[in-house]
C-alpha cells in the first residue's frame, strides 16, 4: 500500500480541487492557494525521490507554474485585449459583419464563427481566439446579447476545428513526434481530418441545440450593479460638421444610439420642441438629449468632441489645451451624487465654475421624476441630483474629499479612446501575425505587444494591471502543480495501464473507446500536451499487443487530448475567455462535460466502423 500512497493522495487532492473549484463556496483564489500549500507540505514531508535522491516534487517543481509561458501568454493577451476593447480598434470589423448580415443576430454570429472554423485548422488556436474575442464582445454589445452567451462557444469551436489537421493544435504535432520517437510512421497532414470532421459536426450540433440552454446569461459586474431602474441623464451637444449631423431631419433618435432621445434643439434664442416638424439640424445647433450613462459613453466614442464642444464656451473656455486633456487615454466616466448639505445645492454649474473648481467635466444630469429641458449649465442643482462626470481617477478621488459630491464607485467606467484606435489595431494585428506565422512564440509576441500598448500610450500601467485576472494568476499554477504531481508520481500512467490492459480481452473497439474516454477526462485535469506525451506510448503498446495499427490508437489519443472542454484550466483559450465571458468554473463543467461525453460516444461508434476494428 505504501508504494501507492503518493498516487492515492494526489488523486484525492485532484478530486477535492475539482469540487472546490466547481462549487466556489470558497473563493477560487483561496482554494487554489490552499491546495498548492497542501501539495507543497505533503511532498516535503513525504518526498518522492529519484535515483540521485532528489525530490521529484519539491517546491521548485510545484511552483514552476508561476513562470509557465502559457500563464504569461494568457495574462499578456488579456492586457492586449483590454487595449483593443477600450479603443474600439476592431469596431470596423464588427460593422462589416453586421452589414453583411443586415443586423440579423443569427447570421452575424454564424459569419463570425464560420471564420473561426476556417482559420483554426491552419493557424494556432490561441491567436485565432484572441482575434475574435474583441470582435464578439462588440458584436454581442451591439446586438444586445451578453458576452457569456458567445465566449465559451468561441473557444470550443476553435478547439474542435483544430482537431482536423496536423497543424491545427500543438497537441497534434506532439503526438506525431512521439510516434516517430517510438519508431512508428509520423501522422500525415490530413490523417485526422475525417474523424475530426465527424466530431466537429457533432460538437457544433450540440452547441447550437444545447448551448442556449446551458450557457449562463451573465452580464458583467457593472451591468449587474446597474440593473433595475435605469437612470437617464440630460446631456448637451453642439452640432458640428465632422459628426455628419448637419442637414439631418431632427428626430428623437437622430443620433442613432440606443437609449438616447432628443428633447430640445436650441438655435440661437429659439427653442425648438418635439414634434420636430420640418426641422433640419444646422451647424452650431445645441441639442439637449436624454440618455443613459451607457449611451453617453458610446456617444463620447462615436462623436468625439460633441459633448466637449457644447460645454467649451461655458465651462472650458477657448483654450484647446483644456479640451485636449479630455481626449487623453486615462479618462473615466462616473456618476456622482449631490448629498444634502452640499454647498452646491441651489447653485448652477456655470455659477460655481464646476470645471475650474474640480477639474472634471459634467456630461449629464439626472433628476428623478422631472423632465428637464433647460441648458445643462443653467440648471440649479438639488440634493439627490446625480451628475455624469468625466475625468481621471485621481480627480474623482478629489471630488470625494471635498464632501460636496459623492462618487458612486460601482458606476466608474473607462471612457473609450477612439483617437488611439489605429495605434492599438496596428499593435494587435502585429502580435497576431507574429504568433500565427510562427515568427515568434505566442508568449514573446504577446509580451512585446503589452510593452507597445503601454509605451505608445494606449494603456497606462494602472489600466494594464486592472486587465489581469487574479483567478487565472492563481488557478493556472495550482492546476499545473496538480498535473505535475499526477505525472511524476506515476498516478496517471498507473491508472491507464490498470484499466486498459485489463480490458484487452473485450476486443480492440472496446479498448479504443476506453482509451479515448480516459484521455479525454485526463486532458481536463492535466495539460493537453502532457496528456498526449503520457498516453501516446501506452496507446502504441496496446495497439501492438492487439495486432492493430498504432496510428489508429495514436489518433484516438490526439482527438481525445483535444477535448479540453470541461474545465477552464484544460486549455489556454478557455482561460482567455473566462474573464470576458464572466464565467465560473462550474459553467465549463455544465456545458463542457456533456460535450466530452457526447464526442466520446460519437468516436466510439464511428472509429471502429471507419477503421474496421473488431468488437
Amino acid at each position: 500500500m505504501e508504494a501507492y500512497f503518493p498516487e492515492a493522495f494526489t488523486f484525492f487532492i485532484v478530486l477535492v480541487a475539482i469540487a472546490l473549484f466547481a462549487t466556489e463556496r470558497i473563493p477560487i483564489e483561496f482554494s487554489a492557494i490552499a491546495i498548492l500549500g497542501v501539495l507543497l507540505l505533503f511532498f516535503e514531508v513525504f518526498p518522492l525521490l529519484d535515483a540521485q535522491g532528489e525530490n521529484l516534487l519539491g517546491a521548485s517543481v510545484l511552483l514552476q507554474g508561476f513562470a509557465n509561458p502559457a500563464l504569461i501568454a494568457v495574462l499578456a493577451l488579456l492586457v492586449l485585449g483590454q487595449g483593443v476593447i477600450r479603443t474600439d480598434a476592431l469596431g470596423w470589423s464588427t460593422g462589416y459583419v453586421l452589414a453583411l448580415a443586415r443586423m440579423n443576430v443569427t447570421l452575424s454570429f454564424a459569419l463570425a464563427f464560420g471564420c473561426v472554423l476556417v482559420l483554426s485548422p491552419f493557424l494556432n488556436n490561441t491567436p485565432v481566439v484572441v482575434l475574435f474575442i474583441p470582435i464578439l464582445q462588440v458584436l454581442a454589445h451591439r446586438l444586445r446579447r451578453t458576452a457569456s452567451r458567445v465566449m465559451m462557444p468561441l473557444s470550443f469551436v476553435a478547439v474542435l476545428a483544430g482537431m482536423t489537421t496536423l497543424i491545427g493544435s500543438s497537441t497534434n504535432l506532439l503526438v506525431s513526434g512521439a510516434l516517430t520517437q517510438l519508431g512508428e510512421a509520423p501522422l500525415g497532414f490530413f490523417d485526422m481530418t475525417v474523424p475530426g470532421l465527424v466530431l466537429v459536426a457533432v460538437g457544433l450540433i450540440y452547441l447550437i441545440v444545447f448551448g442556449p440552454r446551458l450557457l449562463p446569461d451573465r452580464p458583467s459586474l457593472p451591468e449587474r450593479l446597474m440593473t433595475g431602474r435605469i437612470p437617464r441623464f440630460v446631456a448637451k451637444l453642439t452640432v458640428g460638421s465632422e459628426a455628419g449631423l448637419v442637414d439631418k431631419p431632427a428626430a428623437s433618435n437622430v443620433l442613432g444610439i440606443s437609449n438616447t432621445r432628443l428633447i430640445l434643439v436650441q438655435r440661437g434664442e429659439q427653442a425648438l420642441l418635439p414634434p420636430f416638424t420640418d426641422v433640419r439640424l444646422r451647424s452650431s445647433d445645441l441639442l439637449v438629449v436624454l440618455a443613459t450613462r451607457t449611451a453617453l459613453t458610446e456617444l463620447a466614442a462615436r462623436y468625439p468632441g460633441l459633448l466637449h464642444n457644447a460645454l467649451a464656451a461655458e465651462t472650458l473656455g477657448a483654450d484647446d489645451r483644456d479640451q485636449g486633456q479630455f481626449a487623453a487615454g486615462d479618462q473615466v466616466l462616473a456618476e456622482v451624487m449631490i448629498p444634502p448639505g452640499s454647498r452646491l445645492v441651489g447653485e448652477s454649474l456655470e455659477r460655481i465654475g464646476f470645471y475650474r473648481t474640480y477639474q472634471c467635466l459634467v456630461l449629464g444630469l439626472e433628476r428623478r421624476s422631472h423632465m428637464i429641458r433647460d441648458q445643462l449649465t443653467k440648471i440649479r442643482l438639488l440634493a439627490g441630483d446625480v451628475l455624469v462626470v468625466q475625468g481621471t481617477r485621481p480627480q474623482l478621488q478629489s471630488l470625494r474629499r471635498t464632501g460636496n459630491l459623492i462618487p458612486l464607485d460601482e458606476t466608474v467606467v473607462e471612457l473609450p479612446a477612439p483617437q488611439l484606435a489605429k495605434r492599438a489595431a496596428a499593435i494587435f494585428v502585429g502580435v497576431i501575425l507574429l504568433a500565427a506565422t510562427g515568427l515568434l512564440p505566442v508568449v514573446v509576441s504577446a509580451l512585446l505587444g503589452c510593452v507597445a500598448m503601454i509605451a505608445t500610450g494606449v494603456l497606462t500601467f494602472e489600466q494594464a494591471a486592472r486587465a489581469l485576472d487574479r483567478r487565472i494568476v492563481l488557478l493556472v499554477p495550482t492546476s499545473l502543480a496538480l498535473g505535475a504531481a499526477l505525472e511524476r508520481s506515476g498516478g496517471a500512467e498507473l491508472l491507464a495501464q490498470e484499466l486498459l490492459f485489463g480490458v484487452q480481452a473485450f476486443g480492440a473497439a472496446v479498448v479504443l473507446s476506453l482509451l479515448f474516454l480516459i484521455v479525454a477526462l485526463m486532458t481536463n485535469i492535466l495539460t493537453n500536451n502532457a496528456t498526449a506525451i503520457i498516453f501516446t506510448p501506452i496507446a502504441v503498446s496496446i495497439a501492438q499487443s492487439l495486432g492493430e495499427s498504432p496510428t489508429v490508437f495514436a489518433l484516438a489519443v490526439l482527438l481525445a487530448a483535444n477535448c479540453s472542454f470541461a474545465t477552464p484550466i484544460a486549455y489556454q483559450t478557455n482561460l482567455l475567455i473566462m474573464g470576458p465571458g464572466h464565467y465560473r468554473f462550474a459553467d465549463f463543467i455544465r456545458l463542457g462535460l456533456p460535450l466530452v461525453l457526447l464526442i466520446w460516444v460519437a468516436f466510439s461508434l464511428f472509429a471502429p466502423w471507419y477503421y474496421q476494428l473488431g468488437y
